[in-house]
């Protein structure tokens, strides 16, 4: 069965999320489909300082259900499933693992995911730092030394010991996450340690770094990859790729939020990203409406 919507919001981060929230402004309905919970990379977020109206900042997870309850209000629609196919053929055809949908209109917020090692993915691997966020009295290891490392080790640290383990002489990271660092006696920071390999026990991760002309071995409780994310796009059939410049330029398709942004990846932007998009669909809606 072929459910059809007007416009179809692929993820449910600060992009996706304001999208639909300006558009129920405009008496434009939309329906957004998010393969997980709502909020995107927030949920990993230690602290979040740089958005407007809270100036002594605040939690990934408080963010979250704050806009959580702003959509409950607006009465957004949402479903929860995972896209694995969107087509084209005159409107975007959008296939979940359990349903299909058909658009006129295609928002893609679907954020970014972590470059995950296939490798190493065993059940004391991680890649995102929420799926271990409430564990207590553990070591883990993390490593990477960018505003994600140092994010995750701040998260992480108030109930656990923590090692950084950085393969240069330089952090990465925010100044201010850096601060916050230094004052924090449960972590602590490895510099030009080059990652190894692993070898995972059923009790322990033992990490295994090179460090000047010999090898080092760290035992871990628990070990997370924070070394870069790729723009999630795997979805997208042929069909668009060929047509990208023509349906965006069109106003029919909409690339936006972290998906689009780079190294730009701030909840701030993604939201504006957002709010921008759903003015570009209210504004082609009038027009259509004034031709017709």
């Amino acid at each position: 069965m072929l459910i059809k919507k007007d416009i179809i919001i692929i993820g449910g981060g600060p992009a996706g999320i304001a999208t639909a929230i300006q558009l129920k402004r405009y008496n434009i309905n939309s329906l957004i489909i998010e393969k997980d919970t709502l909020g995107g990379l927030l949920k990993n977020a230690f602290k979040v300082e740089n958005y407007l109206g809270f100036p002594d900042g605040i939690t990934g997870e408080t963010l979250v259900k704050l806009i959580k309850q702003h959509c409950e209000k607006y009465k957004i629609d949402v479903f929860y499933n995972e896209v694995i196919d969107i087509d084209y053929d005159n409107k975007f055809i959008v296939k979940t693992k359990t349903k299909k949908f058909e658009s006129k209109i295609i928002v893609i917020a679907s954020g970014t995911k972590p470059k995950i090692l296939k490798k190493y993915n065993s059940g004391k691997i991680f890649y995102e730092v929420y799926e271990i966020k409430d564990v207590k009295d553990k070591t883990i290891g993390i490593i990477g030394a960018g505003d994600a490392a140092f994010d995750y080790a701040l998260t992480l640290a108030k109930n656990n010991k923590v090692l950084i383990f950085n393969r240069g002489e330089k952090n990465k990271c925010n100044p201010v996450l850096f601060e916050m660092y230094k004052n924090n006696k449960s972590i602590k920071v490895f510099y030009n340690r080059n990652f190894d390999s692993l070898q995972v026990t059923d009790k322990k991760v033992k990490a295994v770094f090179q460090y000047k002309n010999s090898f080092e071995n760290y035992l871990t409780d628990y070990i997370i990859f924070a070394a870069g994310r790729k723009p999630q796009l795997n979805f997208l059939h042929n069909s668009i790729k060929e047509k990208l410049n023509y349906l965006t330029d069109n106003h029919e398709l909409f690339i936006i939020g972290d998906v689009a942004n780079g190294n730009a990846r701030q909840a701030s932007i993604a939201a504006g990203d957002g709010i921008k998009t759903a003015m570009m669909i209210k504004d082609k809606r009038q027009k259509l409406k004034d031709k017709s």
